[in-house]
Parts: structure tokens; sequence; C-alpha cells
């Protein structure tokens, strides 16, 4: 009669714990991540990262499947091509698209028109806020 416990045998059975070891510490530690996140929404004070994250474990539960989405750093890029940077322009964004989110119908299909259309009520708010917003390339016309 062989013995069961060859040294195979031991190294795949050392294999398979320490793979199952590996797959309970990630489980525990996304799990410990959501509580986190959770705790930090309950009392108000999730970060941006912390935010889009909560955002992404929504949406499956959610049903949704966003192919689109107008997000404020995306946008300040964009408008980072356009103008010269300003300390108060993120905020401006931030409120542009907010109010684009709002009011936003998508006929087309096109996240380059609500990007535009953000920006446009970004000059407008700057305008009204007394924001100096330079073009970082002037018309020669």
């Amino acid at each position: 009669m062989t013995d069961i416990l060859t040294p195979s045998t031991l190294a795949y059975l050392k294999t398979t714990l320490s793979n199952l070891a590996s797959i309970y510490r990630y489980r525990l530690r996304y799990k410990w991540q959501r509580l986190r996140r959770a705790l930090l929404y309950a009392r108000g004070r999730l970060s941006q990262d912390d935010a889009q994250d909560l955002l992404l474990d929504c949406c499956t539960p959610a049903g949704w499947h966003p192919l689109l989405i107008l997000s404020v750093e995306d946008t300040l890029e964009e408008a980072l091509e356009e103008y010269e940077d300003h300390p108060a322009l993120r905020s401006i964004i931030s409120q542009a698209c907010m109010h684009v989110a709002q009011k936003w119908e998508d006929n087309s299909d096109t996240l380059y028109h609500a990007k535009k259309w953000a920006l446009e009520f970004a000059e407008q708010y700057a305008k009204q806020d007394g924001i100096p917003l330079t073009l970082r390339w002037p018309n020669e016309d």
C-alpha cells in the first residue's frame, strides 16, 4: 500500500490551501472596503474616489448600464485645451456639468455636445461671477 501523502500530493494541497486563503483574503478586503464606503457615506464624508466606487458598486444592482458619463474631470480637461487655467475653473465646470446633467436629453448619443454645452454654461457662470477666462488660442479674426 502506497503512502497517500506523497511530496507531489503535499505540494498540491499546499498550493490549493494557498489559493483558497488568497481568495478569502481578497473577498474579506473587498467586503471591508464596501463597509468602509458605506460608513463614509452614512457620515457624509465620501471622497471623490469613494463616491465613484460606490456609484460603480450600485450600477449593476440598480440596472444601470451607462454608456456615456459627463464627468467634471473630462470636461475640465477639455476646458483647459481652450482656456488658461484659473483657480475657479474647476468649480465653474462642476456647476456647469451639474446643470447640463439635469437638463440633458440624449438624442444623438454624443458626449461631445454635452461637454460643449457645459463649457457654454461655464462661460456664462464665469462672466456672471466676474471671473476672466482667457482663451488659450485666441481667434485671429
